[in-house]
């Protein structure tokens, strides 16, 4: 099934006519950078520079809501999972330096080794930033991953000692790297590849067989939710994961539209593993791992990407993605807080959190329907502002990187219908849901019906895989594998299926409408209808979060009651 944003294979030709310097795109990668490492890290302060907070009171601005209590910019993008050093600013100061590295890499080496240099820089930071056990499980999985995938023997098969000898770095516990941890390693990687050659090998012979091992890695981050959740009570807690294999998981829906890449025979049959990791490694994946993590999809959309056009275009689009998530991430909480005050200030109560709401709802206390509707409205505007700034971050690296990436955010509030909505509003995402789910569904289910055709793709996308593939493992993997996790995101699927049948029911609006030339917002007398249909659509979208940020003891009724409250109507 053809990807909707795969793209046509790049020649080295074109790449080659694609790369060319212009030292000013250096100078302006290495200026935003500064400001980055200004605005978020301790930098300034090891400099005996002023503080942002000190610099914008100098200069007279007394900005609230902005600064943290170290005086820089507080921010949503940050390093999860790790304490290996002391503070998410300092954390946040070696993952801009490494990034500032990595360009100088990519933008100057030759072609040939660019996206090998990305994989290493970035294998580097990581390392720095969780440990060695964190790189050496990561690489541990993906490196097992590749030899199910795209088997190994003769003169290649020293790959199948790196499982081994990572994995027994990952998962046994010594502190310090002495000789005998050492011989272990290379004892355990000697084991892994004698298995592989002898055993695994002669199995994946079988299709049936190799089949179903490719369904196993491919799927084991459910996999290994749903036993987790099974066995938790024969345990003394949760399951708790490696953390390089947790660094795993949260690659596994790229990984998952990789293995589409692999049944729709568009990877290479003697693809190498430096490139199957050119992948899944780059720098744009390490910031705030777990965000937005469909970013880059699978092999097609990467490699053929990168380097399509000229890479100084590449950076400058990558830069204005950087504005945009600097203006985010420095006055997207300030906004909020204010539209916030100002809209109390006329009468109206609004409350800063959904969940503040329910719980005030199922104490009793009226809430009017204009304090559904803004609460919940203002409560996807501080989402998108704390996730764009992160995201527009990520995909800007991607394209400083060389890669044409398309945007996670694109004007989402332009859309008109749910369809548009959910072409807009986390873009890589929805490319996930519809590669794994609606395409499967659509093109082979109920083919002489359409509006049956059309439903049912709709809702195993954006329902059923939204809910168990998209939220329940990625919830699991946020708050541990334990059925409270599994129950939390369980409880919410009234979101899922109102959602799912929101935008079938757009698409058959849109199937049956009439045919016009018109595109939305063009500026005639039909503008207005432009503007309510954009309201509609982002406010019922606000309104069903209602079933995700709940308080804890609201049942889904008292959920169903609030909304309806919102609508105006009182049970």
């Amino acid at each position: 099934m053809t990807s909707l944003l795969s793209g046509a294979p790049i020649t080295q030709e074109e790449q080659q006519k694609n790369d060319h310097h212009q030292p000013l795109m250096v100078m302006a990668v290495f200026a935003f950078l500064l400001v980055y490492i200004y605005l978020f890290t301790y930098a300034s302060e090891s400099l005996k520079l002023p503080m942002p907070q000190d610099m914008s009171e100098s200069l007279g601005l007394q900005i609230e809501d902005v600064f943290d209590d170290d005086r820089n910019v507080d921010s949503s993008l940050y390093i999860p999972f790790t304490r290996v050093i002391e503070s998410n600013d300092n954390e946040r100061l070696v993952l801009f330096l490494g990034v500032g590295i990595a360009f100088l890499l990519v933008y100057f080496l030759p072609l040939k080794y660019k996206q090998r240099s990305l994989t290493f820089s970035s294998l580097i930071v990581i390392a720095i930033l969780y440990g060695i056990k964190g790189v050496a499980g990561l690489l541990c999985a993906h490196c097992l991953v590749y030899l199910i995938l795209h088997p190994v023997s003769s003169f290649r098969i020293w790959i199948a000692f790196l499982p081994g000898f990572f994995g027994f770095w990952s998962f046994y516990p010594f502190m310090s790297f002495g000789l005998v941890p050492f011989i272990k390693c290379i004892l355990s990687g000697l084991i892994f590849a004698l298995v592989y050659r002898f055993l695994i090998l002669r199995l994946l012979d079988f299709p049936a067989i190799a089949k179903v091992s490719r369904v196993l890695v491919v799927q084991s981050a459910m996999i290994t939710v749903l036993v987790g959740t099974l066995i938790e009570g024969w345990l003394t807690g949760p399951l708790e994961l490696a953390l390089g294999v947790l660094l795993f998981f949260w690659h596994w829906e790229r990984l998952i539209m990789y293995h589409i890449d692999y049944q729709d025979g568009k990877i290479p049959e003697n693809i190498s593993l430096i490139t199957y990791l050119s992948v899944f490694l780059t720098p744009g994946q390490i910031g705030s791992w777990n965000w937005g993590v469909t970013i880059g999809q699978g092999y097609a959309y990467t490699v053929n990407n990168f380097y399509c056009e000229d890479k100084n275009k590449l950076i400058r689009s990558g830069l204005k993605l950087w504005a945009v998530s600097l203006g985010y991430l420095v006055f997207g909480n300030w906004i909020h807080v204010h539209l916030l005050d100002f809209i109390n200030d006329q009468g109206i109560l609004v409350y800063r959190r959904i969940e503040e709401m329910s719980s005030s709802f199922i104490f009793g206390d009226e809430i009017r329907p204009a304090t559904v509707l803004l609460t919940t409205l203002i409560t996807l505007m501080k989402w998108t502002f704390s996730w764009g700034g992160v995201v527009h971050f990520k995909v800007g690296l991607w394209r400083i990187c060389g890669y044409r990436i398309d945007a996670y955010f694109n004007y989402p509030w332009l859309s008109t219908n749910l369809v548009a909505l959910w072409s807009r509003f986390t873009f890589h995402y929805r490319e996930f849901l519809v590669r794994a789910f609606y395409y499967p569904v659509f093109f082979k289910f109920f083919k002489g019906h359409t509006h049956l055709r059309i439903f049912t793709a709709t809702m195993a996308a954006a329902c059923f895989g939204n809910l168990i593939w998209g939220h329940i493992t990625e919830s699991a993997f946020y708050y541990g594998i334990e059925r409270e996790s599994l129950f939390i995101s369980l409880k919410q699927w009234p979101y899922f299926v109102l959602l799912g049948l929101g935008i079938t029911l757009s698409e058959f609006w849109l199937l049956h409408k009439q045919k016009t030339s018109r595109k939305p917002w063009t500026p005639d007398k039909y503008i207005g209808l432009d503007f309510l249909s954009a309201y509609v659509t982002l406010q019922f979208f606000a309104l069903i979060h209602i079933f995700v940020y709940t308080d804890d003891s609201a049942t889904t009724i008292d959920n169903f009651k609030l909304l309806l409250a919102g609508l105006g109507i009182h049970i």
